[in-house]
């Protein structure tokens, strides 16, 4: 067994045909004691590096690129951050 990130799993390529069938052959898997969560509950899982940001640290790369003014604006009237908050929205597209 392997631990993953969730960004490392969003990288895998998806299962093949034989994969697929592999896993619904596990009918008989007792899941008696894993708990239901609801949408609510699972809708407050949050990525490892954000449960752990002490432990993740990312390599960051400089990059110089053209935004709009208007958007630029807004994100600097957002406060001290904002190149963090913008990388944090593209984080989020990316990777949901």
């Amino acid at each position: 067994m392997k631990t993953m990130t969730l960004d490392e799993v969003r990288k895998l390529p998806p299962l093949t045909e034989e994969e697929i069938a592999e896993v619904k052959s596990f009918k008989n898997t007792d899941f008696s004691d894993c708990p239901k969560q609801t949408k609510e509950e699972l809708a407050k899982f949050r990525p490892w590096y954000e449960v752990h940001p002490d432990w993740y640290k990312p390599t960051k790369t400089e990059i110089h690129i053209r935004v709009d003014t208007d958007v630029l604006d807004w994100f600097k009237r957002q406060g001290k951050g904002y190149q963090t908050k913008m990388n944090a929205v593209l984080r989020a597209y990316a990777f949901g």
